[in-house]
């Protein structure tokens, strides 16, 4: 989603100005995407969310079992669906790090359309009087990364007991058409519900209070949510 990366720099960018794009185009290509945990509900209602990583577990949503295809983007950009994640949002800006622990820096996708440096080009100042002003679109960028990085380091953290109770098991999904299996998606974990309903009564009680368990069970009911997944296999079949 992100093709050209630049940190953001008052010396190169000085007269970079910014202006919303409508639509969803840049997402066309992008099959999953990270949430954090206030995202996990609302994204299960017509996606399914899984787990990703080994030590460090992340919630993810699949968009797509096919590579370079996101049926939840139409033809025209809009978006297909009731909920967009937070990662989608975040475009063109994403953080990246500053080489001291815990610091970020904002980066911009320099080759999103939303920026032009032309002087006649209408839009909002990323720089005014050499500096980025308060309440500006960097400081607004800022404050919305900055709130997305913690609430994911935060999830990360709420999600370990999945890792050290031992209930995430690895998954293959496996896409099939007219009984046919067209497609295989792999890489990903998903919670054990035989394991989930072996824990002991104190464990659960304290997921329950944390909120984990609120987010587990969100996840296990998205697991039924193959449409979209099975709407981009019938728009390339289509398109062939």
């Amino acid at each position: 989603m992100f093709k050209t990366l630049e940190a953001l720099d008052l010396q190169q960018h000085a007269e970079l100005k910014y202006r919303p794009v409508t639509g969803y185009a840049f997402a066309r290509e992008l099959t999953t995407a990270p949430l954090s945990a206030s995202e996990v509900v609302p994204a299960s209602r017509q996606m399914m969310v899984v787990f990703a990583g080994s030590d460090a577990i992340k919630p993810v949503v699949l968009l797509s079992a096919r590579q370079a295809s996101n049926p939840f983007v139409a033809e025209s950009g809009e978006w297909q669906g009731d909920y967009i994640p937070a990662h989608i949002r975040r475009y063109p800006f994403i953080l990246g790090e500053s080489g001291t622990q815990g610091r970020y820096v904002v980066m911009i996708d320099r080759a999103a359309p939303n920026f032009d440096d032309q002087a006649q080009q209408e839009g909002e100042a990323l720089f005014v009087d050499g500096k980025a002003p308060e309440g500006g679109m960097v400081a607004r960028a800022r404050e919305f990364l900055l709130r997305f990085q913690n609430e994911l380091e935060q999830t990360q953290r709420l999600l370990q007991p999945l890792v050290d109770k031992g209930v995430l098991v690895e998954r293959q999904l496996n896409v099939t058409r007219n009984g046919k299996k067209e497609v295989a998606v792999n890489g990903f974990k998903v919670v054990d519900a035989e394991k989930l309903k072996a824990l002991d009564d104190a464990t659960l009680a304290a997921w329950a209070r944390s909120g984990l368990l609120g987010l587990v069970y969100a996840h296990l009911h998205s697991q039924g949510n193959t449409q979209a997944l099975l709407r981009g296999m019938q728009q390339d079949a289509e398109a062939a």
